[in-house]
């Protein structure tokens, strides 16, 4: 295939109504540093950076939301952007220093590989990647995860269809 060569995920926005709300969020409980060239709050525009990628913030103070809130549980949810997540080193760590603001979870530590909720952390080698997760709401209710990532502990991972050579 030739064309179009996407080289990262750039930026997630998402449209809020409460944007003094929704900053000190994203900065207090979040800790997330407020891009150096990117906060304009008269303009209701506010980039966060997490890792390699920047969340905006864009202020909407009438923007309906439509819908019931999404939870945990994908499977039960309606179709379109569900939610997004963000990697930590100690998940255990991260839900104390959430549930020390209050946060509002949408639903209990999950553990999650091989393309379905697993029953326990796995116990040995792992062929694949797999997750422990907590999802929990921002003050409107837009659905974040916060991950542990377990690289495979077996020796070969497949490689993804859309990768694979076609001869």
């Amino acid at each position: 295939m030739t064309g179009l060569k996407l080289r990262r995920l750039d930026n997630i926005d998402v449209v809020v109504n409460d944007f003094s709300a929704m900053v000190a969020f994203y900065c207090d409980v979040l800790g997330l540093p407020l891009h150096p060239h990117g906060y304009e709050p008269e303009r209701g525009w506010a980039m966060f950076t997490c890792g390699d990628v920047d969340l905006v913030l864009l202020s909407v103070p009438n923007a309906e939301r439509l819908g019931r809130p999404r939870t945990s549980e994908y499977h039960n949810d309606p179709a379109g952007l569900h939610s997004f997540a963000a990697q930590v080193d100690d998940l255990d760590e991260a839900v104390a220093a959430l549930d020390a603001h209050d946060v509002k979870w949408a639903g209990e530590t999950v553990v999650y590989g091989a393309g379905h909720v697993l029953d326990a952390v796995p116990d040995g080698p792992f062929d694949g990647i797999w997750y422990r997760f907590r999802s929990f709401y921002d003050p409107e209710d837009n659905v974040m995860h916060i991950c542990e990532v377990h690289p495979p502990t077996s020796p070969a991972t497949p490689t993804p269809p859309s990768t694979r050579s076609h001869r």
